[in-house]
């Protein structure tokens, strides 16, 4: 290998492997600052659920408007604080590159001069010592083992090189020296008979990386006085400008800016300008301090021959910096971030200051001549760079005295993390515990340390410790974290009003903070003080998605309008509120849930599929009810099984599926006894939107024996005029409730007449009745408003009984009264579907009520369409089994009939006799025969 190739790979191991970890370290750092908070202390949404009664569908019965209300869920999000998410892979990663930056270093030291490189040994000694090799237990508990193996490996190869092989190049000193610590490393890794012990040394080792962390931000200390003066001069040459000022200014703005930062970190003064993040100012300082080093290089004498050295050890310092600020900054290890944020600051104060009075006695007669004054920047007349160094670590004794010494205490809090960190990777909780609990007592300003604490004394039942450490935060360090922590334990032990107090505290001290203001809107809410929850959150200023979404919810909760319209988002659980919202008011939402965007949580799940069936479908009713019985068969819990299982009777009733829909609540009354009571009504409201009075009055009378409170006025006039007089008058008595206005009653107790009383009489047992009847009844009535909704009734359920001249009264009646439902064009393109089933000419609403499209026997009170399917029919026993199917639920007598006929036809006529009994119950003899003389 060429001697040029050999310089070329050094440059790109000992300069460009060291720059590229500098440069995506540091940012990582950049990225991790300004955009994540909380990489391992957990803040999640927490979500909850209320129900609110929506309609569903609406029946006009006379004056009366019937409902069908369905549950409807508003998702809530509320801030929960969970247990750290540390993750071995980053501390072993880190862990690597430092090791390996650290094998780099050590291969340098071979190369520095006699007194020196005896320095650099006692240096790697030094490092050594403090790293933690002792706890890998090799041997013996705590022995040194493990430490002088380390060492050895360390220190005989470099010593070898030094003394014997000084003329080798740098590649092979590093190939020597990282084989031998390799292998020394893997053998004590394999060897240790501790958990984990890789991860051990990672997070030990951070100790010695924070002492050469502080050693690089010494070094760099005057590099943004000493780099912008380099680059005025350079621009001065030949200009002959006053530059002395620019310096001095630029000196004195940069002075008060590392100044007042340092006093701002240390809570001395509250500044009314914001100031630039330490990690910001080392970035800048690192780069313009690498500008300088070659200047500095080439102006003092250096400890070693090779000229890629320096570079290369400034470029190893940066990275090794950048990668401990990371992990202190990823695992919000606050105490390691704060040493060197005072260490970067004390660096910057002392040498900054130091460095300009050096520059300004030694060059002030000749800065503005414009000569090349850089090329001796280091080699003053008359007050050494030597003798600025010891000034500057005077000064650093006072800022050190000045800050009563934080940073010794803050180094020690942060050693002891390191290891809780590591207890706590290895499931060993207690361990973990109680130097999270030593590092809090050491330094106080340690958010995720104290967060921790608390949570580790949750996990161990010990409820009364942990919140006595989260008390102890907020009265001595408050933050976010713990607040929301605190409160929301506090919560769960029904102190909402303690929680309350917290969060509120916690707002003064985090004006606007989103977090804490989301979690006090709810508690607000929860104690009937909706206007101070919406105005809390209001209050922000530039909201979140889930304030958003909480915001709506509370709207909807609380039946407040907004200032201005909702607007759907991207996120569903706006989409799930506002769709709420929309279902209260009775309108069409012109958007969808995607369900499969919705967070994966039953919870969540369950409130968008209810409220978007609730509202419109847009998949196939297969496709629907396909998905949601598989969420039925994986739900766990009785109440998530439920709640789907609604949903799907919800789909099946939007699909007009009757049938089915009166089957699953009926399977449901018995599977959930006791959320009877919500299916039975459920079921009455679809039996009354089909007419059937005295079915519906069934299911109420079952609702008003398990004491429901939810039964309605209307629901009261359905249970008397469907044969349940007795049980309607016994939940008056018993809920001190009332009929409906227009129900009122003789002091004998006989219901006074009038033109809604006579029209639920007709109503009263409306499918049992002849069509002949039916006519004569809706003559009798007097309100023409009745008349119509009366005639649309029979058209709906009993047009197959008409004749064409019966037809033409009741076309009259529809398409001319007042209140028309229908134009002659509707309704004699309905009465054509009946005769011939042909869809092609349809208008747009008649389309709507049949819904060709679908199965025509979906609905068993559509008895015209029933039997319009039945007669185009060849096969007998499908014929058997539609009729068969619709009898359980319409008594209509023509109906009974056509089933009775269709199972003579099949060979079955002990059912058809069976059926004949059970219909001479309810058609009045004469009727009766005659109906036998037409139909069979």
């Amino acid at each position: 290998m060429t001697i040029e190739n050999q310089r070329k790979i050094s440059n790109i191991i000992f300069k460009g492997l060291p720059g590229a970890l500098a440069a995506f370290g540091g940012l990582f750092l950049l990225i991790l600052f300004f955009t994540n908070p909380y990489p391992v202390s957990r803040l999640l949404n927490g979500y909850f659920i209320e129900p609110i009664l929506t309609p569903l569908q609406l029946t006009k019965l006379g004056t009366d408007i019937f409902s069908i209300d369905v549950e409807n869920y508003i998702v809530f999000q509320n801030i929960e604080s969970l247990p750290q998410n540390l993750s071995p892979f980053f501390h072993q990663s880190i862990g690597v590159l430092c090791l390996l930056l650290i094998s780099l270093g050590t291969s340098l030291v071979s190369t520095f001069k006699r007194m020196y490189f005896i320095g650099g040994a006692a240096g790697i000694i030094f490092l050594l010592t403090f790293s933690g090799l002792s706890g890998l237990n090799l041997m013996t508990v705590g022995g040194n083992l493990p430490l002088i193996i380390m060492m050895s490996a360390s220190l005989l190869p470099i010593g070898f090189i030094s003394f014997f092989k000084s003329h080798w190049t740098l590649l092979q000193r590093l190939i020597l020296v990282t084989s031998i610590q390799t292998l020394a490393f893997v053998f004590l890794i394999y060897l240790s008979p501790i958990e984990e012990p890789f991860l051990y040394v990672s997070e030990n080792l951070t100790l010695p990386l924070a002492v050469i962390s502080c050693l690089f931000l010494f070094h760099i200390g005057h590099a943004f006085i000493s780099g912008s003066t380099i680059f005025l001069l350079k621009l001065n040459q030949g200009v002959k400008l006053k530059i002395s000022w620019h310096i001095t200014i630029l000196s004195s703005l940069y002075f008060l800016l590392v100044l007042f930062t340092l006093l701002e970190l240390m809570g001395e003064v509250s500044l009314p300008f914001p100031t630039l993040p330490p990690i910001v100012l080392m970035i800048l300082a690192g780069l313009l301090g690498y500008y300088v080093l070659q200047f500095k290089i080439d102006q003092t004498t250096q400890v070693y021959d090779h000229p890629i050295v320096g570079p290369s050890c400034y470029l190893i310092g940066f990275a090794i910096c950048i990668l401990t600020w990371n992990k202190g900054l990823y695992t919000e290890n606050q105490a390691l971030i704060d040493f060197l944020n005072h260490t970067f600051l004390y660096g910057q104060i002392a040498l900054s200051l130091l460095f300009f009075g050096y520059l300004m006695t030694n060059f002030s007669s000749i800065i503005n001549q414009g000569s090349e004054i850089e090329k001796v920047l280091f080699k003053p007349q008359f007050f050494a760079y030597f003798h600025m160094r010891i000034g500057s670590v005077m000064t650093l004794v006072i800022l050190v005295i000045f800050a009563n010494g934080i940073i010794v205490t803050q180094l020690s809090s942060a050693s002891s993390i390191f290891s809780a960190d590591y207890y706590y990777m290895t499931d060993r909780p207690q361990h973990a515990r109680i130097l999270y609990e030593n590092a809090w007592d050491q330094y106080h300003r340690n958010d995720r340390v104290k967060n921790m604490t608390a949570h580790l004394y949750f996990s161990e039942k010990q409820p009364a410790l942990g919140l006595r450490h989260l008390e102890e935060s907020f009265d001595f360090a408050p933050s976010i974290l713990n607040i929301i922590l605190y409160s929301n334990k506090l919560h769960q032990s029904n102190k909402v009003l303690d929680a309350i107090f917290y969060l509120e505290k916690g707002l003064e001290k985090f004006p606007k903070n989103e977090y804490l203001a989301n979690n006090l809107a709810l508690l607000y809410a929860k104690t009937n003080r909706p206007k101070e929850a919406i105005s809390v959150l209001k209050d922000l200023e530039d909201p979140s998605e889930v304030v958003k979404a909480n915001l709506l919810a509370l709207a909807v909760r609380h039946q407040i309008d907004l200032e201005k319209d909702v607007e759907p988002k991207d996120d569903p659980i706006q989409h799930i509120n506002l769709l709420a919202l929309e279902n209260k008011k009775g309108n069409f939402a012109d958007f969808t849930v995607d369900f499969q965007q919705v967070p994966n949580i039953e919870i969540v799940k369950a409130a968008a599929i209810r409220n978007q069936w609730s509202n419109h479908t847009n998949s196939p009713l297969t496709t629907d009810l396909s998905y949601i019985d598989s969420l039925i068969s994986i739900a766990q819990t009785g109440l998530h099984e439920r709640n789907f299982l609604g949903s799907r009777i919800i789909r099946l009733i939007q699909d007009d599926e009757i049938n089915e829909a009166l089957k699953y609540l009926s399977g449901a009354v018995i599977t959930y006894p006791n959320q009877a009571e919500e299916f039975q009504l459920l079921a009455a409201d679809l039996l009354i939107s089909q007419v059937d009075l005295e079915k519906a009055a069934k299911e109420l009378a079952l609702a008003v024996a398990t004491q429901s409170t939810k039964i309605k006025p209307h629901h009261l006039a359905v249970l008397y005029f469907g044969d349940r007089e007795a049980a309607a008058k016994a939940y008056i008595e018993r809920f001190q409730a009332s009929f409906p206005p227009w129900m009122t009653f003789e002091l004998n107790g006989e219901l006074i007449s009038n033109d809604q009383v006579a029209f639920f009489r007709i109503l009263g047992k409306f499918h049992q009745k002849t069509g002949k009847q039916l006519l004569a009844e809706m003559n009798m009535l007097s309100a023409d408003n009745l008349k119509t909704d009366l005639a649309y009734f029979l058209m709906l359920h009993k047009a197959h009984w008409f004749s064409m001249e019966e037809m033409k009264l009741l076309k009259s009646i529809l398409t001319q009264s007042e209140n028309t439902i229908w134009d002659e064009d509707e309704f004699d393109s309905y009465v054509a579907y009946l005769k011939n089933g042909k869809t092609d000419k349809l208008p747009k609403n008649i389309k709507k009520l049949i819904k060709p499209e679908l199965s025509p026997t979906r609905n068993a009170y559509l008895t015209p369409l029933i039997l319009l399917e039945v007669a185009q029919l060849n096969d007998a026993l499908q014929r058997y089994e539609i009729l068969q199917e619709a009898i359980q639920h319409n008594k209509d007598p023509k109906l009974w009939m056509a089933y009775a006929k269709e199972s003579r036809t099949i060979g079955l006529g002990n059912y058809a006799t069976k059926a004949l009994e059970e219909l001479a119950n309810w058609v009045e003899k004469n009727e009766f025969e005659k109906l036998l003389m037409e139909n069979l």
